[in-house]
């Protein structure tokens, strides 16, 4: 009894499975075989009704009444067998069949067949009928390496085996008891005999109609076995990787996956005729981050089976900056609209620059993220904090910033960190979500999110014009960022429904030249829109809002001295914000009228009046009373000097000394050669400088504005 108890093991199966991803609607999208070599699929849900009938008519047509052993069949193959005087039956019930798999027995010994009766017995005791017809569907052999109804019927007929027909069920019902037959081009007339009796016995049955029934009859055999669907390597990688080998149920859309990987396969042509060889595209549903389509390579290239670039880390570029204007307006750092300085700048040592080397002085937050502009992110983000940043994004989802905050400094908004296409996709996904009103566990206030979209919808860069022009009837918020060196060329899109993200480059980390994020990767990004159905935007959180004076012409929330300004909504956040610093109260000397000037930084409104020649920064009196005070004045060079520059030991250029001296000498003084802002000084104004041959103008700007001007050349 006690060896009756364990005679069955607690798992019957240990044999490796094939992984296999499927889709929303149940479509096999990739499988991989066996590690021992077999296509055996996981069992599925529930045995398919006609599969069932097939198989119980055919092999044990008493299987739901013995329990586990059926005499009579063992009384008909004992006699059958004395009659040809071989082995032609072995009286089998399914129920031993099952437990003869189990064992992987091949041979017939008398010893054998009585241990299977006594462990069908048992494993009768232990499990459902249900149950024991799916453990056979799961580990029966069909010919060849194909192990289980489910492998079966996507190799020999190309679908579900929940969508078997009639004819396709009797055929896999036939073919477990002898599996050699499914062979291409031999025993085909057999194999067909012996379905076509099982279908006559269906019918008479009542299982089928006549009409069902000659319908079955003509049905055709499948020729040899297919192969299978390949169409998300990388996103069965990446689950086996996370989760070991199963049946991933996905929510990918096949027709979708499908379109982007033919997508893929025409940029992967045109990308590498420009020296770029790997791609990834990634697209997710705001609403649940449901994955609708996942190219983890370019199809065809060396090293796409073995690099998923979604989930390699890469170097951001500007792909971060929307965060760090959404968290800035968040704390009310900023206002949508308001002022952010952007020239030239050099902050503890670190000195970026705007990507096409041009300032406009001062500009609107929301452009200066549209145009992804460097100076204002980096100004910002040193008044935000780089630590806060970090941590910013970190809980975005960002997994790949593991040094100290204080190792990545200002860089980390121009590309000084590492994100992975995957994480940054979540974490637009996550700005998208924050955008309805409705949304809880937000990061960022309803009002902050659509202001942050709302500005990226207006990006429309050069070059891109026959794309953007296309979606003007459909609001798309996307941003794009391009690494250091051209080595990574980033976009990501956003609509109320999905969030779409683009990473175009080289696996290997070799930048090439040209690449950018707009040129590359946006065109890709708005052609995987075009295989998205359209949505509307997002509603204007109104509730999160409040209808507030703001300065027409610095955008910040209107102060006592500001003259024009308008009414707007502005998020909440916001009103935290500093009220218009620029302008200021003055009166007329002469006249004893007051008026209010708006007045900017000295170093900002040199390149701002560039843009805007309307800006005065001064008014007549006040030049007047500055070019008479002479409180400042250039030692050298003096005007229209020649100077040579010197040569060091080592034969390299050297520099020269500019030198100035101010009155005053707690006054900044901001320099400039040929309209190009070089740096500023305090206490001691001296700089360091190295011109290029030619003629040039040095100027020279306090913080009162009094400017002088010095023509020199150098030889």
């Amino acid at each position: 009894m006690i060896w009756f108890y364990r005679c069955v093991p607690h798992n019957l199966f240990d044999a490796p499975y094939a992984s296999l991803v499927t889709g929303q609607s149940g479509e096999l999208l990739m499988a991989t075989i066996a590690d021992d070599g077999q296509w055996r699929f996981p069992a599925g849900d529930s045995i398919p009704y006609k599969f069932e009938q097939s198989l119980i008519e055919f092999e044990d047509h008493r299987f739901y009444g013995h329990l586990g052993v059926s005499i009579s069949s063992l009384a008909r193959a004992t006699v059958q067998n004395i009659r040809n005087k071989r082995v032609v039956s072995g009286g089998s019930t399914i129920t031993m069949q099952v437990i003869r798999i189990s064992r992987q027995r091949t041979g017939r010994a008398l010893s054998d067949k009585l241990l299977e009766m006594a462990m069908a017995l048992r494993l009768e005791m232990r499990f459902s009928k249900k149950d024991i017809l799916g453990m056979y569907a799961a580990h029966a052999p069909f010919g060849g390496n194909v192990v289980g109804l489910e492998a079966a019927a996507w190799r020999y007929f190309g679908h579900a085996a929940s969508d078997l027909s009639w004819a396709e069920s009797a055929t896999l019902a036939v073919l477990p008891n002898a599996p050699g037959l499914m062979h291409p081009g031999r025993n085909r007339d057999l194999l067909r005999a012996k379905r076509n009796r099982l279908l006559k016995r269906l019918w008479e049955k009542g299982e089928l109609n006549e009409l069902e029934y000659k319908s079955a009859l003509q049905e055709p055999l499948p020729d040899k076995p297919r192969e299978l669907p390949q169409l998300t390597y990388h996103y069965l990688a990446h689950l086996q990787s996370t989760q070991g080998n199963q049946h991933f149920k996905t929510t990918i859309d096949e027709t979708l996956q499908s379109h982007l990987n033919e997508l893929a396969q025409r940029y992967g042509i045109y990308l590498g005729q420009s020296g770029i060889h790997n791609l990834g595209v990634v697209v997710m549903s705001v609403k649940d981050g449901a994955v609708k389509a996942y190219i983890g390579n370019l199809p065809g290239t060396p090293d796409a089976p073995f690099v998923d670039v979604i989930q390699a880390p890469r170097s951001t570029g500007s792909i971060l900056k929307p965060f760090l204007y959404a968290g800035a307006m968040q704390e009310g750092l900023i206002t949508p609209h308001m002022l952010l300085p952007d020239y030239p700048t050099r902050i503890h040592g670190y000195t970026p620059k705007n990507y096409e080397d041009a300032y406009d002085g001062m500009v609107r937050a929301d452009e200066a993220l549209s145009r992804s502009l460097n100076i204002p992110a980096v100004r910002l983000l040193s008044q935000y904090g780089v630590t806060r940043f970090k941590r910013d994004a970190t809980e975005l989802g960002i997994s790949t910033l593991f040094r100290p905050a204080s190792d990545y400094g200002l860089s980390l908004i121009l590309g000084g960190g590492e994100a992975t296409l995957w994480d940054l996709t979540g974490a637009y996904r996550k700005l998208a979500l924050d955008a309805h009103p409705n949304h809880r566990n937000r990061m960022y206030d309803a009002a902050v999110s659509w202001s942050v979209l709302e500005a990226m919808t207006q990006v429309n860069r050069p070059g891109m014009n026959q794309y953007w022009s296309t979606f003007q009837g459909e609001k798309i918020a996307w941003k794009t960022g391009t690494s250091f060196g051209a080595r990574d060329a980033w976009a990501v899109g956003v609509t109320p429904e999905f969030v779409v993200g683009v990473w175009v480059g080289n696996a290997s980390g070799e930048g090439v030249a040209g690449m950018t994020g707009t040129s590359t990767a946006g065109p890709l990004l708005f052609d995987v829109f075009r295989y998205l159905p359209a949505t509307t935007w997002f509603q204007k959180p109104v509730r999160n809002m409040k209808y507030v004076a703001v300065c027409t012409a610095s955008g910040h929330r209107a102060g006592r001295h500001c003259e024009i300004t308008q009414q707007q909504w502005l998020p909440r956040a916001c009103l935290e914000s500093d009220v218009c610093p620029y302008h200021q109260s003055q009166v007329d000397r002469s006249t004893g009228v007051r008026t209010y000037q708006f007045q900017l930084p000295v170093a900002a409104a040199h390149y701002y009046r560039l843009i805007h020649p309307e800006y005065q920064s001064a008014t007549l009196e006040q030049k007047t009373r500055l070019s008479n005070r002479k409180s400042m004045s250039v030692i050298y060079p003096q005007p229209g000097v020649s100077i040579r520059i010197p040569v060091t030991f080592s034969g390299e250029l050297g520099e020269v000394v500019f030198e100035t001296v101010h009155h005053q000498r707690e006054s900044e003084v901001f320099w400039f050669i040929d309209k190009h802002f070089i740096t500023s000084t305090k206490d001691i104004h001296q700089i360091n400088v190295q011109p290029e041959p030619g003629k040039h103008v040095l100027t020279v700007v306090d913080s009162d504005g009094y400017t002088i001007h010095r023509t020199f050349e150098v030889e």
